[in-house]
């Protein structure tokens, strides 16, 4: 439900406390808001509207002002951000798991909670690397001196081994900060976190390039949103680790490594690896494996999705050679499966949000 609005708002700066003046001031530039994103208001009017003050907008709210207070803090998600004006879900208590991380900061509960972290990083990947690392995907072209950056970064070696692996990882920027003291495992493997072998540190210089700055701020958040979630999984006794790794010519894989409280208590992890490109177009896989109990060998299960016709019997005339490759490595395969992908943009839109916001800034 959408409510109409007579007159523009004022800024934050602008308000009278505990009314808002509604005055013919000048009204506050559009934030740029992501799909899923979680923002944390504060109710600054009931009457004649509920009115509720973010850092930085001011949101006037069809909903029931009566279910509400002054000055109670509320948690909105983003659930279309191109709309005009966007629209947003108000979150209702139990909505969302309880966590630490989540008690601590309405920033960190905005960078724990959103979707598809990673998703501005990969658009701007995509983009950037089809165009032979010349620009940004904008009129302003990154200095030749940071393009080279990126071109040695965003590689790995023709055969690449698991240690080459393990160190897209621990290059991802997740682990920049602890890459900073000498005594720790990711700084013994990588070395200390610079341009050329640390995606925050390259992203990093280059916002510090003229214009540069507003289009790494996305990218940036992106890579915190994998930390944050990877130290909410932490703390959890969980585990999850999310980042991209250099794939075929100047492409990408999206990996995804987690395990849950009874995974970890049965020796079991899923992966998932997924690809989005113009020669195999979208490609998940996800393996589940699990330890053989006082072995060093393990069990893989493996599920193939995409909507390509070409991919089925590929995967089923390669079974054989798929499970040599894995028997070297201490892995037996269990099972090898093929489907098409899921549509959970479909699956969305049958849970429509239940309170949706009219945003005006």
């Amino acid at each position: 439900m959408i409510n109409s609005v007579l007159g523009p708002l004022l800024p934050s700066n602008g308000l009278a406390r505990p009314a808002v003046n509604l005055g013919k001031g000048t009204v506050m530039p559009l934030t740029t808001l992501t799909k899923g994103q979680l923002m944390e208001g504060v109710v600054v009017q009931l009457q004649p509207r509920l009115l509720v003050e973010t850092p930085a907008n001011i949101f006037s709210a069809a909903a029931n002002a009566g279910a509400h207070k002054l000055g109670e803090r509320l948690l909105f998600k983003v659930v279309d951000p191109d709309s005009r004006p966007p629209r947003l879900e108000l979150l209702r208590p139990g909505q969302l798991a309880r966590s630490s991380v989540l008690e601590q900061n309405v920033f960190l509960r905005s960078l724990l909670y959103r979707p598809d972290s990673l998703a501005p990083l990969q658009k701007w990947l995509s983009g950037h690397l089809s165009v032979g690392l010349s620009n940004l995907g904008s009129k302003t072209k990154m200095p030749t001196a940071l393009s080279a950056l990126l071109n040695e970064f965003w590689q790995l070696p023709s055969n690449p081994k698991a240690l080459d692996i393990k160190k897209t990882l621990l290059m991802s920027g997740l682990f920049s900060e602890s890459r900073g003291h000498e005594k720790t495992r990711a700084r013994s493997i990588v070395g200390p976190a610079k341009p050329n072998n640390d995606l925050k540190s390259l992203l990093q210089l280059v916002a510090l390039e003229e214009d540069f700055d507003h289009e790494t701020k996305p990218l940036l958040e992106a890579l915190h949103s994998s930390q944050i979630k990877a130290l909410n999984a932490l703390v959890n006794n969980q585990v999850y680790y999310q980042w991209l790794m250099p794939w075929f010519d100047q492409q990408y894989l999206m990996i995804t490594l987690q395990q849950n409280e009874q995974q970890l208590s049965q020796k079991k992890w899923s992966i998932s690896l997924a690809h989005q490109g113009p020669e195999l177009g979208n490609l998940q896989i996800n393996l589940l494996l699990t330890q053989v109990v006082d072995t060093n060998e393990a069990t893989a299960s493996l599920h193939f999705a995409s909507n390509t016709v070409w991919l089925a019997p590929l995967v089923n005339s390669s079974k054989q050679q798929l499970n040599r490759a894995l028997q070297s490595h201490g892995i037996h395969l269990q099972h090898v499966s093929v489907g098409p992908l899921e549509d959970n943009d479909a699956k969305n839109r049958h849970n429509p949000a239940h309170a949706i916001l009219d945003v005006h800034v």
